[in-house]
C-alpha cells in the first residue's frame, strides 16, 4: 500500500540524515534560517520545485512528481584551505544524498549537480557550493486502503489458453501446479 508523503516529515528526514552524517557542522537547516547571523559551516536544504511526472503512474491515483532539491554548503572565506575543504564537504554530502530514500516511501535520490553556487549576493563573505538532486514523490492519499479480501492463490494464464475450460493451463504464482 502506497502512503501519502508528508512534506514536513520528508524535510525532517532529510535534515536528520544530513545532520547525522555531519555531526561537526553546527547548522543543518531549511527555509527559516536567519542568514545574517549564520553559524558556519552550514548546510541549508531547500525544495526548489516539483514537476509532474506523466511517465510515472503509481496506480494509486496519487500525483507523481519529480521534486528538485538543493543543499547549499556554506563556509567562511576565512576558513583555512576553504577551496579544498568546501569541495570535500560537498562531495561527502553528495555521497550521503546518492540513492538515499531518507527512510520514506520515495524513489532513490539522483544527484544532478555538485558545484559552485551563487547563493545570496549579501553573503559574499562565504564560499558556497551546492548539491542538487531529483527525487520522485507520490503526493496525496492512495485509493488503496488495504481493505478487502486478500487472495489465497494467484493463477496466471497465457493467451490464447485463458478463460473458462483452460484452468488446467494456468500456473500458480509463487508455487507449482
Amino acid at each position: 500500500m502506497a502512503r501519502s508523503i508528508d512534506l514536513d516529515e520528508f524535510h525532517d528526514a532529510v535534515k536528520l540524515a544530513i545532520s547525522g552524517g555531519f555531526p561537526t557542522v553546527p547548522t543543518v537547516e531549511d527555509y527559516d534560517t536567519d542568514r545574517k547571523d549564520l553559524v558556519v559551516p552550514a548546510i541549508l536544504i531547500e525544495l526548489v520545485d516539483m514537476e509532474g511526472d506523466p511517465d510515472s503512474d503509481p496506480g494509486t491515483e496519487q500525483l507523481s512528481v519529480v521534486s528538485k532539491w538543493v543543499a547549499r554548503i556554506i563556509m567562511s572565506f576565512r576558513t583555512e584551505n576553504v577551496k579544498l575543504e568546501i569541495r570535500k564537504l560537498a562531495s561527502s554530502l553528495g555521497v550521503i544524498v546518492h540513492q538515499n530514500r531518507w527512510g520514506m516511501p520515495v524513489s532513490p535520490a539522483q544527484v544532478t549537480y555538485i558545484g559552485p553556487d551563487a547563493f545570496d549576493p549579501e553573503l559574499d563573505k562565504y564560499e558556497v557550493w551546492a548539491v542538487e538532486w531529483d527525487q520522485q514523490l507520490d503526493l496525496g492519499q492512495s485509493v488503496w486502503t488495504g481493505e478487502g479480501i486478500t487472495p489465497e492463490r494467484v493463477m496466471i494464464g497465457y493467451a490464447p489458453e485463458i478463460g473458462p475450460g483452460q484452468e488446467g493451463d494456468y500456473d500458480e504464482l509463487g508455487g507449482s501446479q
